[in-house]
């Protein structure tokens, strides 16, 4: 009863006549209806005006207590769905939203009833648990992979058109058509996360018409059963969506018909991933598979320093240059700050070294500019 008043409310803007709220959920009794206005004025949800006629008024005024709102992206590499998602539950109950980046909050901290929390990155767990100490009067909510795997968002909300007026500056959808993965690669928390390969949308739930490009942040697409892959990527062409699959698409699944929708669609250059040298085969199969579909050149992400050997790194970056494809050099977290990973990253993820000197080179351009003291700064991916 409290969620259909509340459900009427929003669609009536925030406010409403008890008259008007009776017809629209059904209700023929008074005894239930009022208590559980009653209720949801003592949760303070509503203001319950029965001094506009009386309980038996058609007068009487309902209305939805505006709340104000912060949302907290602490480290989000680009723009934070779950958080948009917050925003548009929010703003569809008349509340007040507002959005602030990074771990430092200096003003007005006192004025917010209700605050969200997003850290995805666990080196930042201690500052946004920090951050949540700054509000003692608002209720708050801390989520988000860098603060646990298990929080997710209430499937009303889950399931809700993201709010692209939180960030400006988007030009693009954003949004799940699938989760999970069934692989176990022990760098990646999607299995543990998020289960086996499962669908939850398709493209219409996120998407806007306004935007001609649409990100996928699916962990594995081509892994969900019941061909879900192939209803995407028509949804995609008949929309003529150019399309980016944000975390890559995994090659070693890849036959000719996916290959097919792939070169349908408006993808610049797909992703994929190159993470441990014991798939060279399905690699070099799937490449093959690509170019004979007419795509001649992909990205491929190159895990290093997890299990293999700075060589064994090499080879798999030389072995792609050699194949026309766009190796990219991702630093597993142990070897981050270990120089020669450092260089090779940085090598490798700029074209124009990548493309021109060897590796052997490019250390010793970079030796001779630090001898030279040469204030040029090294570039890192």
């Amino acid at each position: 009863m409290q969620r259909a008043i509340m459900e009427v409310l929003e669609e009536k803007g925030g406010r409403a006549s008890t008259s008007t709220l009776k017809i629209a959920i059904g209700m023929t009794c008074d005894q239930n209806f009022y208590r559980a206005l009653g209720n949801l004025q003592k949760r303070c949800l509503i203001i319950w005006y029965k001094s506009h006629g009386g309980i038996n008024s058609p007068s009487g005024l309902v209305s939805i207590i505006r709340k104000s709102i912060l949302l907290i992206d602490v480290d989000s590499v680009i723009p934070n769905l779950a958080l948009m998602k917050i925003s548009a539950h929010h703003k569809k109950q008349g509340h007040d939203v507002t959005l602030q980046r990074g771990s430092n909050i200096f003003n007005n901290k006192e004025k917010y009833d209700v605050v969200y929390i997003s850290c995805i990155f666990t080196k930042n767990r201690a500052a946004a648990r920090r951050l949540g100490k700054q509000f003692p009067n608002a209720e708050v909510h801390l989520g988000g992979t860098g603060i646990n795997l298990t929080t997710e968002l209430p499937t009303e909300i889950e399931h809700l058109m993201p709010d692209y007026n939180l960030y400006p500056e988007i030009n693009y959808s954003l949004g799940y058509t699938s989760r999970g993965c069934f692989r176990s690669c022990p760098w990646c928390v999607v299995p543990k996360k998020e289960g086996k390969p499962h669908a939850v949308a398709d493209i219409y739930q996120f998407y806007n018409p306004r935007f001609t490009k649409m990100i996928l942040l699916d962990p594995n697409i081509f892994s969900v059963p019941h061909d879900h892959f192939k209803k995407i990527a028509r949804q995609i062409i008949r929309e003529s969506i150019q399309v980016e699959f944000n975390a890559g698409l995994d090659i070693r699944l890849l036959d000719d018909e996916k290959a097919e929708l792939l070169h349908k669609m408006h993808i610049s250059q797909p992703k994929f991933a190159w993470d441990l040298v014991s798939d060279e085969y399905a690699v070099m199969k799937g490449i093959e598979v690509l170019v004979k579909h007419g795509i001649k050149r992909s990205l491929f992400y190159v895990l290093t320093g997890f299990n293999t050997t700075m060589g064994e790194d090499l080879y798999r970056l030389k072995k792609l240059k050699s194949l026309g494809q766009r190796p990219y050099v991702l630093r597993y977290e142990t070897v981050r700050n270990v120089k020669e990973y450092t260089l090779l990253s940085a090598w490798c993820n700029q074209p124009k070294f990548f493309e021109t000197v060897s590796f052997d080179q490019y250390k010793m351009i970079c030796k001779t500019r630090e001898e030279n003291r040469n204030t040029v700064p090294i570039l890192e991916a």
